[in-house]
């Protein structure tokens, strides 16, 4: 538990209304949720590619994936769409001054114990149990990679040749980096926090909430915050700080993410392009008031827009050189540093760009972490799935120990010293020839844009065949009618699409849509053992009745139909009703499933639709 690993599932149940919807929330990957007023949500384990921002935006999405899917069903099941949007559209605009604010629940379900649920939303907690994993979700968490015992790197020598094979190389620094430059740690989990931060003062108290409320907590931060900054003052990049500017010199660098406060990156030469500060910096000082995306919870309503900037040394001097809490000369609010405080959400962006780094890297250097704090602890674990090595320099055991293609336990400044010499001593000629990151094929990212369509077309088309499989077997359908929207109108790109749900539910019938600016592009596909079932021609030709266009290539088990747009045809408005025919050809046969008279929820059931 210390160390971030978390030793059991967690399933947690919201009670949200519009006055939560700027609270964060955190859904890992391998994570179900879902608003069962709603019934919108995602399955676990890659149905989804996980999910950090507010409530207010993960609602958006959820109205953008119904909008989605609303086509799918026919204008028979639109009002039920239409009632679960307008329901989703009165808790985004509701405002919290409403007498009646509507309520909705959210559920999560996360094998991985790590699901982020910010300290607005604690009071919202209806429920919060563990439990324990299945062994198939036991093998899932596993990340790809993990060294045979033994194997793991432990030499100077060994991490160098490391570094010289990679090309793109990822940083992620903790405390335990800037500690030989004299910077005392917030934390020292191997010493019950012993000669930290939080060991001096009380953690639990200093959130951002008390800090806006609390004049006794204001003043404590503000102690805590003037002992930090004589250490920094003083303070000088270490041979770990300058190791990350000798890779951005050999063109090396992909990014430093830093937890830390102090800047040391930046002072040992790395530019501030390369150094992303998940934590922010104590470089100026604003207004508690003045709203930035390092202050998002403000003092008061956020109008203020005083600051003092980090050229300004004399003004900020004579801030930490009082003993008082600083106020803004503007609106009398307290003056505060752009740092992440307890209770606060993160910078979105700055995560964002984080993962974005840790995603292409093809080598990953964790030093001076315990990874216990989100979202910096699973980090790594990108990395690993994308088949990068990961090395750890760190006293402290973490949950990726195990993983680590090296694991070092000596002081990080010395060490990478020792690295950065060999670097330098080896000679030009043994550039990296090839790239240390292998990913399994299906990974490999390609630069070029028509082979990064075509592989937008197949995982999409590869998704849709999945939810296709589940669905019909709920509803114990045969055929099924669906839009894609990457292929744009694009027949190639949309038989491409097709291959993909093919590979997946070879055994359904399908009727495929893809508007374009230029055009409605339509296919169909039928499997032998259902040509006597329906003729794929005459069901093409039913909805070419419907909506217009010509049908081409047309057998009893495929086909097209091509509706080109003009002044009185549009492709994205044509869609909705060629799937609604469609589906009109499948009730006449007794094909698709009518309304379940005793569920009233029969497009979003989950006895129904569970992918819905």
């Amino acid at each position: 538990r210390e160390h971030g690993l978390a030793t059991h599932g967690r399933e947690v149940v919201l009670h949200l209304d519009s006055r939560h919807l700027g609270a964060t929330i955190h859904i890992p990957s391998c994570a179900s949720w879902e608003f069962p007023e709603f019934g919108v949500g995602q399955g676990a384990w890659n149905q989804h590619q996980g999910f950090r921002g507010t409530i207010g935006d993960l609602l958006e999405k959820c109205r953008s994936d119904v909008e989605r899917n609303r086509g799918m069903y026919g204008e028979e099941a639109a009002p039920k769409f239409d009632a679960v949007l307008k329901h989703i559209d009165q808790m985004l605009q509701c405002g919290s001054g409403e007498s009646e604010v509507p309520a909705v629940s959210l559920i999560l379900r996360d094998p991985s114990g790590l699901c982020g649920v910010s300290a607005d939303l604690l009071g919202c907690i209806a429920k919060d149990m563990k439990f324990e994993r299945s062994l198939a979700e036991k093998m899932m968490l596993i990340p790809l990679g993990a060294p045979a015992p033994g194997e793991q790197l432990t030499t100077v020598e060994q991490i160098a040749e490391l570094v010289r094979q990679a090309k793109f190389v990822v940083a992620l620094t903790g405390a335990g980096i800037s500690v030989e430059s004299g910077i005392t740690p917030f934390r020292n989990p191997s010493a019950g926090d012993k000669g930290s931060i939080w060991g001096t003062f009380n953690a639990a108290e200093m959130t951002v909430q008390n800090f806006n409320t609390d004049p006794k907590v204001t003043k404590a931060w503000w102690d805590m915050k003037r002992s930090l900054t004589c250490e920094l003052r003083n303070a000088a990049p270490n041979p770990a700080h300058k190791f990350f500017s000798v890779l951005e010199q050999q063109g090396k660098l992909g990014a430093v993410v830093t937890q830390n406060i102090d800047s040391l990156h930046m002072k040992a030469g790395v530019s501030s392009q390369k150094v992303i500060e998940l934590h922010g910096h104590m470089r100026g000082l604003i207004c508690s008031d003045h709203k930035t995306p390092l202050n998002p919870q403000t003092f008061r309503s956020g109008d203020c827009t005083f600051s003092i900037p980090e050229e300004n040394d004399d003004a900020i001097a004579a801030v930490y050189a009082d003993d008082k809490v600083p106020l803004c000369p503007d609106c009398g609010c307290p003056l505060r540093t752009e740092t992440v405080m307890f209770g606060q959400s993160m910078p979105l962006r700055a995560v964002d760009v984080a993962c974005q780094a840790v995603d292409e890297a093809d080598l990953l250097l964790v030093i001076g972490s315990t990874l216990i704090v989100q979202p910096a602890n699973e980090l790594p674990c990108i990395a690993l799935r994308n088949g990068a090595p990961l090395v750890i320099i760190n006293f402290d055991a973490t949950q990726y120990d195990g993983y680590a293609k090296g694991l070092i336990r000596h002081k990080v400044g010395k060490f990478l010293g020792a690295v950065t010499e060999k670097l330098l001593d080896m000679p030009e000629s043994l550039l990296p020839t090839a790239t240390l990151r292998k990913p399994p094929k299906d990974m490999e990212k390609s630069q070029d844009p028509a082979s990064l369509t075509q592989m937008r077309v197949a995982k999409e088309g590869s998704r849709c065949g999945k939810d296709m499989l589940v669905n019909t077997k709920a509803c114990n359908m045969q055929f099924f009618c669906t839009a894609v929207s990457e292929p744009q109108g694009d027949f190639g790109l949309l038989e491409q699409s097709l291959v993909a749900m093919n590979a997946e539910c070879p055994e359904i019938g399908k009727m495929i849509f893809s508007d374009g600016p230029d055009q409605l592009a339509v296919v169909a596909s039928i499997p032998d053992v259902l040509a006597s079932v329906l003729n794929c021609k005459d069901w093409l030709q039913e909805v070419s009745r419907a909506i217009g266009g010509n049908i081409t290539q047309s057998t009893s088990t495929s086909g097209m139909l091509v509706v080109h747009a003009s002044a009185e045809s549009y492709p994205i408005k044509l869609k909705e009703p060629g799937i609604t025919a469609a589906i009109r050809v499948l009730k006449d046969k007794g094909l698709f499933p009518v309304e379940d008279e005793e569920d009233d929820d029969w497009v979003f059931g989950d006895e129904d639709f569970p992918l819905c």
